[in-house]
């Protein structure tokens, strides 16, 4: 089995059908290319499957926070986020709460694990 990562959530973001989440991967070796130590990921809790956010860009404006992503967007303030998210069958938006990192319930921070483990697996292996 592998060893767990050593995970920092830097951001959580909820409402009641899914979470956003940006993670940052700490301990891996120098060099490693910045897309494999932080991630985004959207995580619908009706599936119980995560996606991937593919990062384009951030900013801020008119004291609100920005991210591109390939899927969508998210805008967020101290207080509230939101998410439009487009898929090839649908777009979404979504008004989510913006949560303490410390509250993230134990169960979504081992699915996260699980996730990035596997993911990172994969592209070391497609190295």
């Amino acid at each position: 089995m592998p060893e767990p990562l050593d995970l920092k959530f830097l951001y959580h973001f909820s409402c009641t059908s899914n979470d956003i989440l940006e993670i940052k991967v700490n301990g891996l070796k120098e060099g490693t290319p910045i897309g494999k130590i932080y991630h985004w990921l959207y995580y619908d809790r009706t599936t119980q499957t995560f996606l991937k956010l593919g990062f384009k860009s951030m900013d801020t404006q008119e004291g609100r926070q920005h991210r591109a992503f390939e899927q969508g967007e998210l805008w967020f303030d101290a207080s509230q986020a939101n998410l439009k998210l487009e898929t090839n069958t649908t777009s979404q938006e979504f008004t989510l709460e913006v949560n303490k990192v410390d509250s993230i319930p134990d169960e979504l921070i081992s699915q996260v694990q699980h996730f990035l483990q596997q993911e990172l697996i994969g592209r070391y292996q497609s190295i």
